[in-house]
């Protein structure tokens, strides 16, 4: 019998991560055109569904709450979680200094 493994499905990753990009995202209080096609663009390749996708295209608009990620669930995969946020931060070509602090934020809270 095999041990079950302790990692996230694929696509419950992916939301995840999404959930902490859109808030990266909105860290320096607006988002860029290219940061949020750039998610749109990763969540429809992740799997999500229309229904996740209109919500994220909802929060990226400002149109509805942003919705915290689960930070327990992301320490699992920290590396990959951080190359993310990153990649997101340079996808507008300048990086504010709220987003600075916030990608150390993250690397703090992953441990």
């Amino acid at each position: 019998m095999s041990t079950p493994s302790t990692s996230a499905p694929p696509k419950v990753f992916a939301l995840e991560l999404i959930r902490l990009l859109v808030q990266v995202a909105w860290a320096d209080h607006e988002v860029a055109s290219a940061e949020a096609e750039a998610l749109l663009v990763f969540a429809r390749r992740s799997g999500l569904d229309e229904d996740e996708v209109a919500g994220l295209s909802a929060m990226l608009a400002g149109h509805a709450p942003l919705v915290p990620p689960n930070l327990g669930l992301l320490k699992e995969r920290r590396t990959d979680v951080l190359r993310a946020v990153k990649e997101l931060l340079l996808s507008d070509l300048e990086v504010a200094d709220e987003e600075e602090e916030i990608l150390s934020q993250i690397a703090a809270l992953l441990g």
